[in-house]
């Protein structure tokens, strides 16, 4: 009888370890260790993470190396491990427990930004192709297999359309109610035209859990770059909003994510901006801060894109600032992703106000692309039919045959390749996270975990 094979483990590829280390409270030096395909960070002690990081995988002791295929660290040689995450993809993206439908219920915006590669106009409202809308919406509640749906108020500028909101969310607030299915919404917003009593409406009747505010710098700069078109400024009115609702804890469900476009124009002006923001006393958890580099929607901003190395590096010392100040923070992804974007599943699609549905939400409104985007026209879809192929459908299949660069990224299964679209035009859209990595463990190990960092005589490794 032939004796039981052993496993032979190695180092998996989704295992990312920090260049420094750290001592914890009890004095160990330990690494970090982000394991990109359980979105978890974790500390091992120096010597089994140079072991790792060295690929001497049979020199770590076998109580360690059993806990560390415990964690995930390490696998079995034999495993496809990419071949696993890229099949985890194709399930995600395949499977209907989550449906997705972005609603654009205006095409007008009552900024005119300057980076914008959308072209606003006065769009027509239609009760017939609302109508249609909200049975795809509502045939999707009634699904045996859904669990959760989601709407993304999506413009334009949505809050120009908020009647329409309100009206469309009763409806879906009601089927939800009768069919047990989970549902709630999220909105992107210029602001502008935010109330207490809006944010209470939609919090309260329309279940939106999820609001994303941009603001571009402190009111000087905000209103030169986000100006509305009537001329005024938007900065002090949106801010002295959200002060209140920070405030009075108005809408306690809603998390409100303020987001900053930074290019080379408004990035010197970044630590000015929390500073603003937490003297109005918006540095509360509830309230989390994402920095974005600005990139093309097939408009030409090269004039002021920041390179992605150089946007890292400064995007580090705005994270540490934000958590000094106490707003909520993300140092790394906490959850891996189903899919890449909306594009990447047929679960999820984007409906303009003229009835026409996309898969990639950087086609509507966008001059040179949004005809080519168009997959399908609400009216000639049944309910419930899924909607049709989109161009980037195909997407796992390309990062399987290595056409494009993903298919090495040890950040695979947190990022999803990021925006296929970008990829495709010649762009780099690696997530920040990607080129600052380092950093971002610091963060985790100081601000999260209350390490210290070692002393330099400690070997840092490679």
């Amino acid at each position: 009888m032939r004796g039981k094979k052993t496993m032979s483990l190695v180092k998996s590829r989704y295992l990312v370890t920090s260049e420094r280390a750290y001592r914890r409270a009890d004095g160990t030096v330990v690494r970090l260790g982000y394991l990109s395909r359980r979105a978890q960070v974790f500390s091992v002690d120096i010597n089994t993470a140079d072991l790792l990081r060295s690929g001497a995988i049979d020199a770590i002791p076998a109580a360690k190396r059993k806990e560390l295929a415990r964690l995930g660290a390490l696998v079995d040689a034999q495993v496809d491990e990419r071949g696993e995450v890229l099949a985890g993809f194709r399930a995600g993206s395949g499977s209907l427990r989550r449906r997705s439908f972005t609603i654009m219920p205006t095409a007008y915006c009552n900024m005119g930004c300057s980076y914008c590669g959308q072209e606003h106009y006065k769009s027509r409202h239609s009760a017939e192709r609302a109508e249609r809308l909200l049975a795809r919406i509502e045939a999707a509640m009634d699904h045996k297999e859904t669990e959760l749906v989601t709407v993304t108020w999506f413009g334009g500028e949505p809050l120009m359309a908020y009647r329409l909101i309100g009206e469309m969310s009763e409806r879906l607030v009601a089927r939800a109610e009768a069919t047990g299915t989970r549902y709630h919404s999220q909105m992107a917003s210029n602001g502008s035209l935010l109330t207490e009593h809006k944010l209470r409406y939609l919090h309260d009747s329309c279940r939106l859990r999820r609001l994303d505010i941009t603001l571009d710098g402190p009111q000087e700069i905000h209103d030169r770059r986000r100006f509305l078109k009537n001329g005024r400024g938007s900065f002090e009115r949106c801010v002295g909003v959200l002060g209140k609702v920070a405030h009075d804890d108005v809408a306690p469900g809603l998390s409100i994510n303020l987001r900053v476009n930074v290019d080379q124009e408004n990035e010197a002006h970044v630590t000015t901006l929390l500073h603003d923001l937490a003297a109005a006393g918006l540095a509360v958890s509830r309230f989390t801060v994402q920095f974005m580099p600005v990139h093309s929607w097939g408009n030409d901003i090269s004039a002021v894109e920041l390179e992605a190395r150089s946007y890292a590096r400064r995007e580090t010392e705005w994270l540490r600032l934000a958590a000094d100040l106490g707003f909520g923070w993300h140092a790394l992804p906490t959850g891996t992703k189903t899919t890449a974007c909306t594009a990447t599943t047929r679960s999820s699609e984007i409906h303009d106000p003229e009835g026409q549905v996309y898969s990639c939400s950087e086609h509507p409104l966008v001059p040179g692309v949004r005809d080519t985007g168009v997959i399908a026209r609400t009216e000639d879809l049944t309910a419930t039919e899924l909607r049709p192929e989109g161009t980037f459908d195909d997407w796992y299949d390309q990062v399987e045959n290595s056409s494009q660069p993903c298919n090495g990224c040890p950040l695979l299964p947190v990022c999803g390749g990021s925006c296929p679209k970008l990829w495709r035009e010649g762009h780099l859209p690696c997530p920040s996270f990607k080129f600052n990595l380092q950093e971002r463990l610091d963060l985790v190990a100081v601000r999260r975990l209350g390490f210290r960092t070692a002393e330099s005589g400690v070997h840092a490794g490679r």
